[in-house]
């Protein structure tokens, strides 16, 4: 009897060690989106200028993927936005400016 109920607890505990040692099966998986645009701030200062207009790309970028690989849902993260200095491009000052955000899906 007492041989039966050591190799009962002995089955129970590998049991419920395999089951707490196994990974979950919905992990989140995120990537790093980058994209940038050089623009000037004279044609859109509502958006945030060139800053805007590259977190807005970002988004759609993010947003098309989405579609193409039929997500439904996606979580962006921060938007970071990183300007250079003016340049003349057009007789115009422009910037160049970086979006960057994790998405995770």
């Amino acid at each position: 009897m007492r041989r039966v109920g050591l190799a009962a607890c002995v089955l129970l505990t590998g049991i419920a060690v395999s089951v707490a040692v196994a990974p979950g099966t919905a992990q989140a998986k995120c990537r790093t989106w980058t994209t940038t645009h050089n623009g000037t701030d004279l044609f859109y200062p509502n958006e945030g200028g060139a800053a805007g207009t590259a977190a807005n790309k970002l988004l759609w970028q993010v947003e098309q993927w989405q579609k193409e690989k039929g997500i439904k849902r996606v979580r962006v993260g921060k938007i970071r936005t990183k300007c250079g200095d003016w340049f003349t491009k057009y007789l115009l000052p422009h910037k160049h400016c970086t979006a960057k955000a994790s998405v995770c899906y």
